[in-house]
C-alpha cells in the first residue's frame, strides 16, 4: 500500500502556513507585509507564492470584504507529522519517528499539540 503524504511545502510555503496557523485568514497584501522582507520578494511573486500554494492544497482562498484571503487547508500537527516522519526516514534513516519530545521548545507548538504530535508520530504513517 502507498502511503499518501502532504505537500511538501517549500521553505517560503512553509513560512506562509507557519503565518497563517497563528494568524488565521490573511489578504494577499498581510501575508506580503509579513513575508516578503523574509525573502526580498515583491507583492506579485507572494502572489504567484500563494496562487501555487492553492494549487498544491496547502491554501484555500475566500472572497472577503472585496478581497480574496487565504487560510491554511493543512492542519499544522498532520503536516509537521508528515516532515518529522519524511526527515526521520529518508534522511536519518530510522525506522521510526522521534519523540515530539524533541521540539519542546518550539515557539510553533503549544504543550496540547505537541501531545497530539506525539501521537501523530506513534500511530500514523509506520
Amino acid at each position: 500500500m502507498v502511503e499518501k503524504s502532504l505537500p511538501q511545502p517549500t521553505k517560503p510555503e512553509l513560512a506562509v502556513l507557519k503565518l497563517l496557523w497563528r494568524q488565521k485568514d490573511l489578504s494577499a497584501r498581510q501575508i506580503t507585509d509579513e513575508v516578503a522582507p523574509q525573502f526580498d520578494w515583491s507583492y506579485s511573486t507572494v502572489r504567484t507564492v500563494l496562487e501555487r500554494m492553492c494549487e498544491k492544497g496547502l491554501l484555500e482562498k475566500r472572497p472577503a470584504n472585496g478581497v480574496n484571503v487565504y487560510a491554511a487547508s493543512v492542519g499544522k500537527i498532520a503536516l509537521l507529522g508528515d516532515l518529522i516522519r519524511d526527515f526521520s526516514d529518508r534522511v536519518l534513516e530510522l525506522d521510526a519517528a522521534p519523540s515530539a519530545v524533541m521540539f519542546a521548545d518550539s515557539r510553533l507548538l503549544t504543550e496540547e499539540e505537541l501531545e497530539e504530535l506525539e501521537h501523530v508520530l506513534r500511530t500514523e504513517g509506520r
